[in-house]
């Protein structure tokens, strides 16, 4: 899993590493449904979160679009091949 936060939007270095330690977090709170279902798929994971707002958002805000998106890609998984 990889984090990234644009440079060109977030100038200082305070801020970037802020947000990617909110969503490092976020996804270490959220993960483990989507871990449970990779091996009973037989199926690896490659994830990059990219933030792409262009304001600080706060950890809420972060964590239920986290776990939106980790819902949706879980659905994807478990439809039939």
């Amino acid at each position: 899993m990889a984090v990234s936060v644009p440079k060109r939007i977030f100038k200082r270095a305070v801020d970037r590493n802020l947000l990617k330690r909110r969503i490092r977090e976020a996804y270490r709170l959220n993960k483990g449904n989507l871990y449970s279902l990779l091996p009973e798929k037989n199926q690896k994971l490659n994830l990059v979160i990219q933030y792409r707002d262009r304001q600080i958002a706060s950890f809420q805000l972060i964590e239920e679009a986290l776990v939106k998106g980790l819902t949706t890609l879980s659905e994807n998984l478990n439809k039939p091949d």
